[in-house]
């Protein structure tokens, strides 16, 4: 069932994506089951591109592992360095090919929105909902500017840079000072030490 509908969304993407289709075609008949504990889907790549669900006993030549902040951060922020949080059994060429489809798509709300209300309210929901994005993104900066601000200066939980600069220089110094008093110790250890042999 979950493969079902996560193939019916991934298709959905595919329609308006020659070039992955493209990608996809040479992996005909492959087979893949991806697996985000305690989640597992598996799927087969059609003659056209398109994913098919495979059903959950399948077998699969292809194996993917992802921890679900590790999908998170691939399919919707689009942080390719979450690639490397893969965990890939069999076929590594499929799999990267696959990943690299599925972390590439990008879904045209505006498209499918003017399909439903019409092109002028789809562009008019789909501005909302950007300026509503954007908002939401400088109030949680604006926030944690005023918490880190707040902690620092009126209810000092965390120590703002200027005051750590000369907690840090003493700390140095402090070392240089050992070592130096390391040395000289060592130095008058040794003129101490009896010679060999006397």
């Amino acid at each position: 069932m979950l493969s079902g509908s996560v193939a019916a969304a991934v298709n959905h993407l595919l329609r308006d994506a020659e070039w992955a289709r493209a990608r996809l075609q040479p992996f005909a008949g492959c087979t893949v089951r991806f697996e985000i504990p305690p989640l597992s889907a598996a799927f087969a790549v059609g003659a056209d591109g398109c994913l098919l669900p495979a059903g959950s006993h399948a077998q699969t030549a292809t194996v993917v592992r992802f921890t679900a902040v590790g999908l998170l951060r691939l399919f919707w922020l689009h942080d390719e360095s979450a690639r490397r949080d893969a965990q890939v059994e069999g076929d590594t060429a499929f799999a990267s090919a696959l990943i690299g489809v599925l972390g590439g798509l990008r879904w045209d709300t505006e498209e499918d929105l003017s399909r439903l209300v019409g092109d002028v309210a789809a562009r008019r929901l789909a501005q909302a909902a950007s300026g509503l994005l954007t908002w939401q993104s400088k109030a949680a900066s604006n926030l944690a500017h005023a918490l880190a601000e707040y902690w620092t200066e009126e209810q000092p939980l965390l120590v703002g840079r200027e005051a750590l600069r000369p907690f840090l220089q003493a700390v140095d110094m402090l070392r240089d000072d050992v070592e130096r008093l390391e040395k000289r110790v060592d130095r008058m250890a040794r003129s101490l030490k009896p010679p060999t042999g006397a």
